[in-house]
């Protein structure tokens, strides 16, 4: 933890003034364009590319909407400021007049899915030709939500990651046909981890191409999944920011080359990029992660990876069951009656089957082993 950080609103004081057209876009410009994807947009703007609204009007839109009171709430997990940027930036030269579309929103808990995802475009300096930031939204209250990321640990590909690439190949189709030649994609948490897997997994396109993929602290990949040829390819397009104290992005694998970004917050409220350090166009640096955050990645890790796969649905399939029986939607939800729904997660925990209970608490119990052996090295 690192205090007196400039953020996102000094970013703003000090950059705001210029438009995109004037410096092109850097890597906490790409932060916020990810951080307004947690925002609900959904009919105040299109869920294609016709009639993209500006920043500035789809601010006003959504203050003024009549639900703003449910817009504006967005859980334990997202920052609430995340508002009060989105009426910053359209304050700004710089985002004011960046055009807003192409929004998607999915929540299915029969699939067990949560997407979603939108578009900026905006008049790029150095070029005559428009540049799109397809950004997709992290992981938001929803417990389906959460549920999803934990299902990254067995399944090859979960819900959102096949929708993310379908959302990007509309999007290259789009560019392709408007000749729009640069394209950012991006993300965080969840959000960078789709943006990774969609742009390693999209469709060749001629005439655009994806120029840099952004991922703020997203969980990995499997070792696999990373050597693959796709990975590869794009490999040097990718630039991944992890706060000092990482853990959602220390889950499973990523690429070597990534920066650590200082952080005015502590263990794991590091994850919320309204603490991360900015100087300039770009976040203030540390030289390496925190020791905590290199320690839970080799613990997790290596207990992940002596498990079979039989142990790890068994072992997420049993915390959500538990986390599930007061019937609760989100985190907000699960917190708002807290008493009362402890004792349904209580009872949930009885009513287990001896045998899943016996074996969920020897799985726990392994990563406690894991921990303890990597503190005696």
């Amino acid at each position: 933890m690192t205090k007196n950080l400039s953020g996102f609103f000094d970013y703003l004081n000090w950059r705001g003034d210029l438009e995109f057209s004037s410096v092109p876009l850097n890597e906490v410009d790409a932060l916020i364009f990810t951080q307004l994807s947690y925002l609900n947009f959904a009919g105040l703007i299109s869920e294609n590319f016709e009639k993209p609204v500006s920043l500035k009007n789809l601010a006003q839109n959504f203050k003024n909407s009549s639900d703003f009171e449910i817009r504006k709430n967005l859980g334990l997990v997202i920052n609430p400021l995340t508002v009060e940027l989105l009426f910053k930036c359209a304050e700004s030269f710089r985002f004011g007049n960046v055009e807003v579309c192409n929004f998607s929103d999915v929540y299915d808990a029969d699939s067990e899915e949560q997407f979603s995802a939108v578009c900026f475009v905006f008049q790029e300096a150095g070029s005559d030709k428009k540049s799109v930031f397809a950004a997709f939204r992290g992981t938001d209250d929803t417990l389906v939500g959460w549920k999803e990321d934990f299902n990254l640990a067995f399944m090859k590909e979960v819900p959102a990651q096949k929708r993310a690439v379908e959302y990007l190949n509309r999007v290259l189709d789009f560019c392709s046909a408007s000749e729009i030649q640069k394209i950012y994609v991006g993300g965080h948490s969840k959000g960078g981890n789709l943006a990774v897997y969609s742009g390693a997994n999209c469709n060749n396109w001629a005439g655009c191409e994806i120029y840099r993929i952004f991922n703020f602290d997203g969980p990995g990949f499997s070792e696999k999944v990373l050597d693959s040829k796709e990975f590869k390819n794009i490999e040097e397009k990718v630039v991944s920011v992890y706060p000092q104290f990482s853990i959602i992005g220390m889950l499973f694998h990523h690429f070597e080359n990534f920066q650590v970004a200082k952080s005015s917050e502590t263990l794991v409220m590091q994850h919320d990029p309204f603490s991360w350090g900015i100087i300039g166009p770009e976040f203030d640096k540390n030289s390496a992660l925190d020791e905590g955050s290199d320690y839970f990645y080799r613990t997790f890790n290596g207990w992940f990876e002596k498990l079979t796969e039989e142990k790890r649905i068994e072992f997420v399939e049993t915390i959500f069951q538990v986390l599930e029986a007061p019937n609760a939607k989100n985190l907000n939800e699960l917190s708002e009656h807290w008493h009362h729904n402890a004792l349904s997660i209580l009872k949930a925990v009885a009513n287990l089957d001896s045998d899943i209970r016996k074996s969920t608490w020897e799985t726990a119990a392994q990563f406690i082993k894991e921990a303890f052996q990597l503190i005696q090295l």
